[in-house]
């Protein structure tokens, strides 16, 4: 039983990690296609509910941020 309480609060860090790739590719995409690309920004509780619903609408955004991080990590760096 003990195992299954040190895994809850994993599970909560990876839904906010998902969350926070997700809004920033949202608003990555939004801004390079200059707004014709709108997906939507959803809410935490509102991202929680629909990520469980259906995987396929959070696909691009969500790969947008991951590169976006790993960009922005590569570059500092290079930097240094």
């Amino acid at each position: 039983m003990n195992i299954l309480f040190e895994f809850i609060p994993s599970l909560f860090v990876a839904l906010a990690f998902d969350f926070i790739l997700y809004i920033t590719g949202a608003g990555i995409l939004r801004l390079a296609s200059f707004g014709l690309l709108k997906y939507q920004i959803h809410s935490y509780g509102e991202f929680k509910e629909l990520k469980g619903k259906s995987n396929k609408d959070f696909i691009m955004p969500y790969i947008v941020g991951i590169l976006f991080y790993a960009l922005l990590i590569v570059s500092i760096a290079w930097i240094n």
